[in-house]
């Protein structure tokens, strides 16, 4: 059997490589190249815009939900 080079980048021959290669590590090994940290990736503008986004709305909702509990308890 012959096997690819393992690259770095997405190409389809890549995951299907790591899938080859994780299958056929030991327990112990498979948990040790688990343990790798895996860097933070820099959120471009738009992706920071939605994120702000969901916060605010997130924190919109948890405001509106405490009003109506607060007003259910009142009446």
């Amino acid at each position: 059997m012959r096997y690819k080079k393992v690259t770095k980048d997405n190409t389809p021959g890549a995951a299907s490589d790591r899938i080859l290669v994780l299958s056929s590590l030991e327990p112990d090994q498979l948990a040790r190249a688990k343990k790798h940290p895996i860097p933070r990736r820099r959120l471009k503008g738009f992706e920071l815009l939605i994120l702000w986004a969901l916060r605010l709305y997130l924190l919109f909702m948890i405001v509106v939900v405490a009003y109506q509990v607060w007003i259910a308890r009142v009446h």
